[in-house]
């Protein structure tokens, strides 16, 4: 019963420890340090963790990824080996399921030689995968642990800590991007500072998938899009902008843009204003006009002519329907982020 209590205590810290880091870990190391608090715990050496979709017969489509003390070279050398995966097969299509593998037992067949020295070169002699499934579109999260020596056998007990601390994991890692995600609006997520108009925001990976989003993003999207939009992923137009350039995402009633960090999508909507249809060259004369410049300054700063600065300001005002600086000032506000 001691061992049990002092087990159980472990664990306890364990989490405890886990969710502290999610909370105060950047978002770039906050993986690393978790794999490191569970190891004193489940040891390894190396790790993988992230997404992906099991196609069967094809292996893992990985959509996210992160290596704990592994090269990419292991990820160049698995791609054309990943359909002899048989670890994979065995953990994928259920809700939730820990296993342990001992590589040379499970790939002991003279027809698996291949990728049994794909293994033995990167040290996966023993294999410990913790995995949660998305029954409904069989989108997978999952840790894999790896232990270089083929006699250190993944115990029945490790297995069991692992099913338990692995779902602690994904969520610290999920409340991890969550933080990180309302830094990057500057807290502004639900509404815009001023009784301004709602924001919303998600994460998603390049394949479209949302890991994580705010209240009211399913709204607006619907609005932007229509009641036909597959829930939990992003629309296909807006995906490809986003991937292709850093410019926001101009649709008929919402505004987009987007932060890349660690393979993924930081994604940030508003509602589409009236100091979106302005040119870039407008915006610049806009701000400054705003900030209190003349126009004689404005044309200055900026390489125009007076004139020419006087006739864009009109053409802007009237875009806007302001009339005064005041009333520009407030427009311009609306299409802050």
């Amino acid at each position: 019963m001691d061992v049990d209590n002092a087990r159980f205590d472990q664990f306890n810290a364990m989490v405890l420890k886990l969710y502290r880091a999610s909370a105060e870990t950047p978002l770039a190391s906050f993986q690393d340090t978790a794999l490191e608090i569970l190891k004193p715990l489940v040891p390894f050496e190396t790790s993988m963790w992230g997404t992906a979709v099991y196609e069967a017969g094809k292996g893992l489509d990985i959509h996210t990824i992160h290596l704990h003390n592994q090269s990419h070279e292991m990820l160049e050398a698995y791609a054309p080996l990943k359909h002899m995966d048989t670890c994979a097969d065995q953990v994928s299509g259920l809700p939730s399921v820990t296993k342990g593998f001992h590589s040379p037992t499970v790939f002991a067949d003279p027809k698996k030689r291949v990728y049994r020295e794909f293994l033995t070169r990167f040290g996966h002699e023993n294999v410990l995968i913790s995995a949660q499934t998305d029954m409904h579109t069989g989108f997978t999260q999952w840790v894999t642990l790896f232990r270089a020596d083929a006699d250190q056998y993944s115990r029945p007990e490790e297995l069991s800590l692992l099913a338990h601390l692995a779902p602690h994991l994904m969520q610290g890692l999920r409340q991890n991007r969550a933080l990180h995600l309302a830094k990057l609006d500057g807290g502004t997520l639900h509404c815009a500072q001023n009784g301004g108009p709602v924001h919303a925001a998600a994460i998603a990976d390049a394949r479209g998938v949302v890991h994580h989003a705010t209240p009211g993003w399913d709204e607006m999207l619907r609005t932007e899009w229509g009641a036909a939009l597959h829930s939990g992923r992003l629309p296909a137009a807006l995906r490809d902008w986003l991937c292709r350039t850093e410019a926001p995402f101009m649709g008929r009633t919402l505004a987009a843009r987007r932060h890349v960090q660690k393979d993924l999508l930081f994604v940030s909507l508003r509602p589409l204003c009236a100091a979106d249809r302005l040119t870039r060259r407008q915006h610049e004369i806009a701000q400054l006009v705003a900030q209190g410049f003349t126009h004689k300054q404005t044309a200055q700063r900026l390489g125009l002519s007076p004139a020419t600065v006087r006739n864009q300001i009109q053409d802007i005002y009237r875009r806007l329907e302001v009339q005064n600086v005041a009333a520009l000032v407030l427009a311009l506000d609306e299409a802050r982020w």
